[in-house]
């Protein structure tokens, strides 16, 4: 690897930018900050590189392990350390927003070699305790009021209760179709919007056939203005299962950065996040969502006197970038001086 390059070379295992918002966003910005960005999502082979970027959703694409057994995946990993180290290439990984899930043995072995070829760890807040050490950094996730000014907004339709996902609908939807239709609330109806499996969209169908007066639904893939349109058209944006990801969670953020209330099961991050943002904005059940829960937060939304938008302390999208282009820049400096971790 040359000495000196003018721009620093950092691999991100991720699909490139695209016009809808993906998780890819709050890495790269749209100016450069002396840095080449290059997208994969595949194996490492090139290792005329500085620093390897992966989201911890994406670390099997880069070790070439889906659906591989826990021995495939240990070596996998050993391999994957031993080209960083050889080539002297820093390894950035994104840790998830839900909790890390129990493992076998061997993959519980595979993931302490993960852990000590990792040269700085990026987390959204201090839960994962993988990032008590001096090679964790906190970039918080950041809202979108800058991404969609200008981008059409819908009439809000009181009593509108919103299940959304910019890609693929959660099974956990159709507990929502039964909920609605016997909430105390005047009015209230369900629009449903995203792509839907074969059996939920067979559901669906059958729902708005027997009750299209309270049912309705956008089985499509969603760009962001369409997102935007649906959002804002709605009194309440409901999230079924708990927000466990970044794709969740970058839905959570995007209805508050558009001025809509949200309802979710509680977790530890979004009881954070309501206590942040400010009273009215984040509604969290005790489990599933049930009629009670929806009625609850359309009542709260009605009679709180909350602040006439949300309290949105985290930084902007290119606070973000920023934020990753210092942690790229630190990580490539460790690797270059042989300080691994």
């Amino acid at each position: 690897m040359p000495s000196e390059r003018r721009a620093l070379v950092v691999h991100v295992v991720h699909r490139p930018p695209a016009p809808v918002l993906r998780f890819v966003d709050q890495v790269v910005g749209a100016q450069p900050l002396g840095i080449e960005f290059r997208f994969s999502q595949g194996v490492l082979t090139d290792f005329d590189i500085d620093v390897v970027h992966v989201p911890e959703h994406n670390l099997d694409i880069l070790l070439g392990a889906r659906g591989a057994t826990g021995p495939q995946r240990l070596l996998a990993s050993l391999a994957l350390a031993r080209n960083l180290r050889r080539h002297r290439i820093a390894l950035v990984r994104t840790l998830p927003v839900g909790p890390d899930r129990s493992k076998a043995d061997t993959d519980r072995l595979a993931q302490h070699v993960l852990d000590r070829a990792t040269t700085l760890f990026v987390a959204p807040n201090a839960d994962d305790p993988r990032i008590n050490s001096s090679r964790a950094r906190i970039i918080r996730h950041p809202h979108f009021r800058d991404r969609y000014i200008g981008y059409p907004r819908g009439d809000q339709v009181p009593g509108r209760i919103l299940c959304v996902a910019a890609r693929t609908l959660p099974s956990s939807t159709r507990k929502l179709l039964a909920a609605v239709r016997v909430m105390s609330t005047r009015n209230a109806t369900l629009r449903v919007a995203g792509v839907a499996s074969p059996e939920l969209e067979r559901q669906l169908q059958s729902a708005t056939a027997r009750h299209g007066r309270v049912i309705s639904t956008r089985l499509e893939l969603l760009s962001d203005g369409a997102q935007v349109h649906e959002m804002t058209q709605a009194e309440l944006v409901v999230f079924p299962q708990p927000v466990e990801s970044s794709e969740d969670l970058q839905a959570v953020y995007m209805a508050l950065s558009l001025d809509r209330p949200v309802l979710a099961p509680h977790t530890t991050v979004l009881a954070r996040l309501a206590h942040e943002v400010g009273r009215g904005w984040v509604h969290l059940s005790d489990g599933p969502i049930t009629p009670e829960a929806l009625d609850a937060a359309v009542r709260s939304i009605r009679d709180s006197s909350r602040s006439a938008r949300p309290e949105l302390t985290d930084g902007s999208l290119a606070a973000a970038n920023a934020a990753y282009a210092d942690v790229f820049r630190a990580a490539a400096r460790a690797a270059r001086g042989g300080n691994s971790g």
